[in-house]
């Protein structure tokens, strides 16, 4: 096994522990219903399994998986959309989550992939109608709003 095909696994479990430590304050279970800390700790529980599973796996040679990297061009998509999703992150805060978020796949979309601009704005359009919709209206979910405004 090298270390480089065992990265994925390691990040995982790590990026695991680090909800449930995220997560520690809230409730598991809350009266009859699950808690906010339900399905953290189920997919985090999920993820260190599978994980492990892949490690063993690895380890134990049966792997006949090839490591496949991507290519330069490739790479360096990957690294703009971590580069974007740093910056959503940190403008969620200022100016709220659904004009991040449509700023965020425009620039995934037309930045990133290329694609057209005018199926690029229709989808963009129905994201943000939808996020309005679904989670701020009807579901009542409430997401980070504007801070400088």
């Amino acid at each position: 096994m090298r270390l480089l095909q065992a990265v994925p696994a390691i990040f995982m479990i790590c990026l695991a522990v680090g909800v449930m430590a995220g997560t520690a304050g809230l409730n598991f279970w809350d009266g009859f219903t699950p808690g906010a800390r339900f399905f953290p700790a189920w997919l985090a529980g999920a993820g260190v399994l599978l994980s492990l599973a892949l490690l063993l796996t690895q380890w134990r040679g049966t792997d006949a998986g090839e490591l496949d990297l991507p290519d330069k061009p490739g790479a360096l998509r990957v690294l703009a959309t971590v580069a974007g999703l740093v910056v959503l992150a940190l403008l969620a805060t200022q100016v709220g989550m659904l004009p991040a978020l449509v700023l965020f796949v425009l620039y995934m979309l037309l930045g990133v992939l290329r694609a057209p601009l005018w199926p690029s704005l229709l989808t963009v359009l129905v994201l943000a109608v939808g996020i309005e919709g679904i989670f701020v209206r009807w579901l009542a979910v409430p997401l980070p709003t504007a801070t400088f405004f």
